[in-house]
């Protein structure tokens, strides 16, 4: 038998193991976070690892207890291009040692102690332990500007003859649909809608809004029941417009329209029915992919 036995964290052994990271072969260093290690290196020290991050393209995924994180750098590069978060409340899982995890490595520490474990299946045990609680929890609320490769705005309720429509309306399509009002938007997806028979048996529908070369561009998913009973309940299928015209160029979505479909999946799974589903307000999308703001001013 093996005892791994903790030894005197130092700002030196912390420093080699943090820089080791940035090499990481993975390209994806996962931490949970213990929120009084600042201290123990200097603001150069932790800027050059950040650098080292940024340039190796080392994306670096953080969990944390911090309900809302205050501005850490002045490196918006880093923070906007490699670095992603989710909060964990105390209660569901009390972080009180800091763990790194990339490859085969595993450095478990706090300010007075450190255990590094080098062992491929623990590593990988650990990340997947890792992957449950990233994927069961969101994004903490951030003191300082974060601007993901791509976003959405908060998502748009209407409903159409008991017909309830979801709108996701995309980063860019304000470029578009810059010059109309949230009535006027609806006015907009309901021509497509009551002027197509092909959604004459939609249970519910989500959409999407954006832009092509100026052009208003719709996504319409229509989703309805499933007559087989193999536990994946509803079936769907997507249309694309170009402005208010089916485009039958462009069918395939995007992975970040994939992504919020699968979060609404998620949801509706997680509800009683598909009432429930539909009155619950939408997923809280990660930051990766939502920026929190309203598509229309208050005045629409």
């Amino acid at each position: 038998m093996h005892t791994l036995k903790f030894q005197k964290a130092t700002s030196e052994i912390l420093y080699e193991i943090s820089l080791l990271s940035t090499q990481a072969k993975s390209k994806r260093v996962c931490i949970i976070e213990l929120n009084d290690m600042g201290d123990l290196f200097d603001t150069s020290q932790v800027e050059s690892i950040r650098q080292e991050f940024l340039k190796n393209e080392v994306r670096v995924h953080q969990i944390t207890n911090i309900p809302s994180l205050e501005k850490f750098t002045e490196n918006t590069s880093f923070v906007n291009k490699v670095m992603s978060f989710r909060y964990l409340p105390k209660s569901i899982f009390h972080i009180r040692k800091e763990i790194l995890i990339f490859d085969s490595t595993v450095a478990i520490y706090d300010t007075r102690e450190i255990c590094i474990l080098e062992n491929e299946d623990f590593a990988s045990m650990q990340k997947s332990l890792f992957n449950t609680l990233w994927e069961q929890w969101n994004s903490p609320s951030l003191g300082f500007e974060y601007i993901p490769n791509h976003s959405f705005y908060n998502d748009i309720d209407y409903t159409y003859n008991n017909l309830q429509i979801i709108v996701w309306p995309d980063a860019e399509a304000r470029n578009a649909y810059w010059d109309i009002s949230k009535v006027e938007l609806w006015d907009y997806i309901y021509n497509i809608i009551s002027s197509d028979t092909y959604f004459d048996d939609a249970t519910y529908i989500i959409s999407f809004i954006w832009s092509l070369d100026g052009d208003k561009m719709t996504d319409i998913w229509k989703f309805q029941e499933n007559p087989v009973d193999d536990r994946s309940w509803p079936l769907s299928d997507v249309r694309v417009y170009r402005e208010e015209k089916i485009c039958k160029n462009m069918w395939l979505a995007s992975g970040n329209t994939l992504l919020v479909l699968g979060y609404e999946e998620k949801l509706r799974r997680q509800s009683k029915n598909l009432q429930d589903y539909l009155d619950w307000p939408r997923p809280n999308l990660p930051l990766e992919v939502m920026n929190g703001q309203e598509f229309f001013p208050e005045k629409n």
